[in-house]
């Protein structure tokens, strides 16, 4: 099993922030609430917000669009999906995991075009515009993937950045992704 980050790793891109910016750029109301957007970004820059609580706040008007949410999604991805990187499409095999902090009910219909079977990622109620548990982040990510395959080791573990360690750790080899192609790296285990 070959493991995988979503954001900047496999997508050209962070696909919760481009359906950020496609929900204002498609709902330009939103932007009434640019002042709330930049006091939450500025709190994250400071290190006051979690990652947690920050996309709480900025996708906190997601609620009102819980009726037709998924139709919006979809139509985001027509345009998006071909920003998954061909040497990811190439080397994809059916037991690939793909392990994100992005917000399941952005990620999950990329993952069903593109035809992956295993996920994790962090879980957001669109009812409420809460993320359910913990984001699905750094050692986060680890503590969800044992819990749910109780897996000692991937044969190897893809990702744009160290905050990954934890999933790098478990690899037998572990790949970064610089400049939209994957580098081996040795880990330190």
């Amino acid at each position: 099993m070959n493991g995988y980050d979503f954001d900047k790793t496999i997508y050209d891109g962070d696909s919760s922030t481009d359906f950020f910016l496609y929900m204002i750029g498609t709902r330009t109301y939103l932007l009434f609430f640019f002042p709330w957007f930049l006091l939450v970004v500025s709190l994250y820059g400071l290190k006051l917000l979690s990652k947690k609580k920050t996309k709480q706040f900025l996708f906190f008007f997601i609620p009102w669009y819980k009726k037709n949410i998924n139709a919006i999604v979809e139509k985001f991805w027509d345009k998006r999906i071909n920003k998954v990187f061909d040497w990811y499409k190439n080397q994809q095999k059916d037991e690939d995991i793909i392990i994100s902090a992005s917000l399941d009910f952005v990620l999950m219909p990329a993952i069903r075009r593109l035809g992956i079977k295993n996920c994790l990622c962090t879980l957001y109620n669109v009812q409420t515009g809460k993320i359910v548990g913990e984001n699905c982040y750094g050692k986060q990510k680890y503590v969800r993937f044992q819990a749910k395959y109780n897996k000692e080791k991937l044969e190897s573990f893809y990702s744009d950045s160290m905050s990954d360690y934890p999933m790098m750790r478990v690899a037998e080899k572990a790949f970064l992704v610089k400049n939209k192609e994957p580098m081996e790296i040795v880990v330190p285990k």
